[in-house]
């Protein structure tokens, strides 16, 4: 069940993010926006285009910025939707994977985490056969069936080294060994708790924000060893997703938190092919 949920996961993931940004999409993206595109553009890679220039190649056809805004989101939603039921699966991903990476490069100010994690599960998308089982694909051009271990193996490694290199960055500083990082965390602006209305314990007990920055590294340090030890893997699968349930309780990055905790569970949760047992594979 690797592909099926794995496809169907990323793909409602990137509608419900696509469409939670439409009432602020022409503000991000648009010349009317915070920052006009070509302020923007200053940012992209070179070789990558970006949407402002898309407007611009259809502008030299006659075609007006808001007929060309429209075609792109109504794309967009379109084969979210073919990914998510599995209809052309691989040109789904493909077609998403293009058009997620016009609008990351149409606003890198604006970008961070769940955009990156967002490139890398289109990404697997494309390259894996998602459209081999329980799809519109299997259904009607009789897809033959895959393997999914090598397939989900690899996403294995891929969070292993993430998560890893992740910890280590923190380990070789102090901020995360004292706690600094948490309070900073937990205070940034614009990212106010909808559940906690203060922080105010931290400053009476210093040792919670320690213990949560040193929890986060060991966690993620550890991950590659207990994440393949058949006899742990379940305990720190439940830590992983209680930390990116923290992160979303705390500062509400739910979107990041939620792509993190699908991307967990597609590569260590297995659904068994023959009833509604789920154990950690």
């Amino acid at each position: 069940m690797f592909f099926p949920f794995f496809r169907i996961s990323i793909g409602l993931f990137f509608l419900v993010h696509f469409i939670s940004t439409l009432s602020d999409f022409s503000l991000l993206y648009t010349d009317d926006g915070l920052i006009p595109l070509n302020v923007l553009s200053l940012l992209r890679v070179e070789v990558i285009p970006t949407l402002n220039i898309v407007l611009k190649l259809l502008n030299g056809f006659g075609v007006e910025n808001i007929y060309t805004i429209y075609a792109y989101i109504i794309l967009y939603i379109l084969f979210c939707i073919t990914l998510t039921v599995g209809l052309f699966s691989r040109f789904s991903a493909i077609v998403l994977l293009l058009l997620h990476i016009i609008l990351f490069q149409s606003s890198n100010a604006y970008m961070y985490g769940v955009d990156y994690f967002k490139s890398i599960a289109m990404f697997y998308c494309a390259v894996f056969p998602v459209g081999s089982k329980l799809s519109l694909d299997a259904t009607l051009f009789k897809k033959k069936e895959f393997n999914p271990s090598p397939y989900r193996n690899l996403l294995k490694i891929h969070l292993s080294i993430v998560y890893f290199t992740s910890g280590l960055d923190k380990a070789f500083g102090v901020n995360w060994w004292n706690g600094e990082s948490i309070w900073k965390s937990f205070h940034l602006p614009g990212f106010e708790s909808y559940i906690i209305e203060n922080y105010d314990v931290l400053s009476s007990y210093p040792i919670l924000p320690t213990f949560i920055g040193i929890s986060t590294m060991c966690i993620e340090l550890l991950y590659p060893l207990f994440m393949w030890k058949k006899s742990m893997k379940a305990y720190w699968l439940i830590l992983v997703l209680g930390l990116h349930m923290g992160i979303i309780i705390a500062m509400n990055l739910y979107f990041f938190g939620a792509l993190m905790i699908l991307l967990n569970l597609s590569g260590f949760l297995n659904l068994e092919e023959k009833g509604q047992v789920a154990h950690v594979s």
